[in-house]
């Protein structure tokens, strides 16, 4: 958890040095089966706001951590998830989502879109 945070809130305040996240990159990667839903996200996210692909951490083994938590994640993190995959995406990499999980990311992607919307209109 510690890990998670650490790269959540270095990525938030902008600091996203290369040779930080690349440290932690395989240590997070050998404690996957670890990482709650919330851990996995902020990992996500915090990676794809820093721009620092990671094939040893970003790969099929996260995907089946991803996975093994489909059905906990919470719409917030679902749409985050949508945001990471559109980066894979991006990158080339490879790495997809299954298709279900894939899903379910854009649908609450689409729906946070649209209620913030909603919400700003009224």
């Amino acid at each position: 958890q510690e890990l998670s945070n650490t790269v959540w809130a270095c990525a938030t305040v902008g600091y996203t040095d290369e040779r930080l996240f690349s440290a932690f990159a395989p240590v997070i990667g050998s404690k996957l089966d670890e990482c709650s839903e919330q851990e996995l996200t902020n990992i996500a996210w915090a990676y794809s706001v820093a721009n620092l692909p990671r094939q040893d951490l970003f790969n099929e083994g996260y995907v089946g951590a991803l996975a093994s938590n489909e059905k906990v994640f919470s719409g917030e993190q679902l749409a985050q998830l949508h945001q990471w995959q559109l980066w894979q995406q991006e990158l080339e990499s490879g790495i997809e989502l299954p298709q279900s999980l894939q899903e379910k990311c854009r649908n609450a992607l689409t729906s946070a879109s649209y209620s913030n919307l909603n919400y700003k209109m009224t």
